[in-house]
């Protein structure tokens, strides 16, 4: 709970949070991926997984791209905010 104001400012949720420290140690991540991976850390359903994914795409947080080896796939980064976001709250967590 160290980190909420910092969710608080930029209107995000534990699972979104998780979610970019997933796509952010992992990019470029496919979506499928993402979904594996929540899934078998017993994390949250495909679905909801899903859900937060397209948030965070929303808030501009990660950008999305299409798989240059599977044009059907597609894949996340994190944005220049998303990584402004994950340094605020590397130093939330220290400062806690």
């Amino acid at each position: 709970y160290r980190t909420q104001h910092i969710r608080t400012k930029y209107r995000a949720c534990m699972m979104e949070e998780y979610i970019l420290g997933m796509v952010s140690a992992l990019e470029p991540i496919s979506t499928m991926r993402v979904l594996a991976l929540a899934e078998k850390q017993d994390v949250s359903s495909p679905a909801t997984t899903h859900k937060y994914l397209m948030n965070l795409h929303r808030k501009r947080l990660i950008c999305k791209s299409k798989d240059p080896e599977d044009k059907r796939a597609l894949q996340f980064t994190v944005s220049d905010k998303g990584k402004q976001v994950l340094e605020e709250l590397k130093h939330g967590y220290v400062r806690g």
